[in-house]
């Protein structure tokens, strides 16, 4: 089973300490942080553009999670009920842009689904799955 790959906002030192934390206790997430030159590339080959989102790439489903729908199959995957991952999803949908602008500096792109992985984007795919079996996910 390959690990799924969260791409998250790695600027923030809260959110590189979180996700090193959450890489130490979850098997089979893999986290990426945003600024990550594959994950520009990927964007550029998956969506057209260097976008500023929160992605979760299954590669062995051949799907692309973005916005709320990363939330939900993120929680659906470690077993949340599915009413719980749902009303997180719409949470995040309602709260995602104020809180990116808050947050991060800038909203989130706005892209929300699931999406089949873009046969010009599965090269960069290719790539994070081997930086990051080399450990070299987070900055």
């Amino acid at each position: 089973m390959a690990d799924l790959l969260l791409i998250y906002d790695g600027r923030n030192s809260l959110f590189r300490i979180g996700a090193r934390q959450a890489a130490r206790v979850s098997d089979g997430i893999r986290f990426i942080p945003w600024q990550a030159s594959i994950t520009q590339e990927f964007f550029q080959a998956q969506f057209g553009d260097h976008l500023f989102a929160f992605v979760l790439i299954n590669p062995e489903a051949d799907r692309v999670h973005a916005g709320g729908e990363t939330v939900r199959h993120l929680l659906r995957e470690r077993g949340a009920p599915r009413s719980v991952a749902t009303v997180l999803e719409h949470i995040y949908q309602i709260i995602g842009d104020p809180f990116g602008r808050v947050v991060h500096g800038r909203a989130p792109a706005d892209i929300d689904g699931t999406f089949p992985i873009d046969e010009n984007a599965r090269p960069h795919v290719k790539a994070i799955q081997r930086e990051c079996s080399l450990g070299s996910c987070h900055n």
